[in-house]
């Protein structure tokens, strides 16, 4: 019975841990210029990093990064480089103003394809939308950035455990009441 009792266990384990790494698609945590944020003037480099190394496939694009300007007109210059978990793109036209949208495309080191977007405004007049922030990037969690992915919410996470453990305890229940 003891052995029924550590496959159960090994087995509801398994699955937590399995479920538990699911989670682990390419969580970005910090782009530059920040979303929703207002510059000056254009930046030469828009860059993304994410929580762990980028996929990379010989000479294939599979990480992509986008900038269009308000009209729909990309200003990247079409080459997306990858530098561990860094993705970044040059933009080729620096005089555009307005709402700038960067779209993305990524493939997370779990093998997960994740897609985002966000946009920022670059305006010939300083607003200011922070005191005190000295670098150019920011959590990703706090900056209203929309990304795609279908790993399971904490929710669903706490679900499975708690099912787990309740579980474990019924199965325990039944092997004392055998012996």
């Amino acid at each position: 019975m003891i052995k029924k009792l550590l496959l159960s266990f090994a087995i509801v384990a398994l699955t937590f841990f399995s479920i538990y790494s699911s989670l682990a698609h390419g969580a970005g945590t910090r782009l530059t210029p920040e979303a929703d944020s207002k510059v000056l003037t254009m930046p030469s480099v828009i860059s993304i990093e994410f929580d762990g190394k980028l996929q990379t496939l010989g000479t294939e694009k599979i990480n992509l990064i986008t900038v269009t300007d308000s009209s729909g007109q990309v200003i990247s210059d079409g080459i997306s480089l990858v530098e561990g978990a860094k993705l970044s793109t040059k933009i080729s036209i620096l005089d555009s103003t307005g709402l700038i949208s960067v779209q993305y495309r990524i493939v997370s080191e779990d093998g997960h394809p994740v897609e985002g977007d966000y946009s920022f405004t670059v305006s010939e007049v300083p607003t200011l939308t922070s005191v005190g922030t000295e670098e150019p990037g920011v959590n990703w969690q706090s900056n209203g950035l929309k990304e795609e992915s279908n790993g399971l919410s904490l929710a669903g996470l706490l679900t499975v455990v708690i099912l787990a453990s309740a579980a474990f305890v019924v199965i325990r229940r039944k092997y004392r009441k055998v012996n």
